[in-house]
């Protein structure tokens, strides 16, 4: 891992050049975090287009707001928080449509690790399946699971990017977990 990704302080300081409209410091934020970001609005959203989309436009509020980031939270915090939101107000837009979800971020058509297991065809279903389920849970406990099990935050993180307490992105983690269980049944 490089240096610069290990220091949350350097993604301070480069926020407060943003602020100033400082060019280089915006490309520099941009490419410490745009993999994490397109990766986590593709897991949300499922299609990779709007998700880049999506990427775009978090960084342009980014560019356009970082005078209102105080320092009080870390940056990713503040960062995901846009995430989120954007990810939602997306959801709100397409309430019509279905959606489907992505849990791999590299090709949408190959199943995660997890899932590889049997013959192609039997693969794809659990996939689908998986798939459909996630995209049916409520939006709130979609992001804490995503957030928490694909992107690895831990609760505290989950519940400053959602504006929550740990306890109930705890919560939101249960009923989603209870709800995907019931939803896919004996698939294993």
């Amino acid at each position: 891992m490089l240096e610069r990704e290990l220091s949350p302080d350097r993604d301070v300081k480069l926020v407060r050049l943003v602020a100033g409209r400082d060019e280089a410091a915006f490309e520099e934020l941009v490419d410490r975090h745009q993999h994490s970001v397109l990766n986590t609005i593709h897991r949300y959203v499922g299609e990779y287009d709007a998700a880049a989309d999506l990427a775009q436009e978090v960084f342009v509020i980014v560019w356009n707001k970082a005078d209102r980031f105080r320092g009080q939270a870390k940056f990713s915090t503040w960062l995901y928080r846009v995430v989120v939101n954007q990810c939602l107000q997306y959801r709100r837009k397409r309430r019509r449509r279905p959606v489907v979800l992505s849990l791999d971020s590299v090709d949408p058509d190959r199943p995660p690790e997890a899932l590889q297991v049997g013959d192609g065809r039997e693969q794809a279903d659990r996939v689908a399946a998986v798939r459909q389920a996630l995209a049916r849970l409520p939006d709130r406990q979609r992001i804490a699971l995503v957030l928490s099990h694909y992107e690895g935050r831990s609760y505290a993180e989950v519940a400053g990017i959602m504006g929550t307490s740990a306890s109930s992105v705890e919560s939101l983690l249960v009923r989603a977990r209870a709800a995907l269980r019931e939803q896919l049944g004996g698939l294993r």
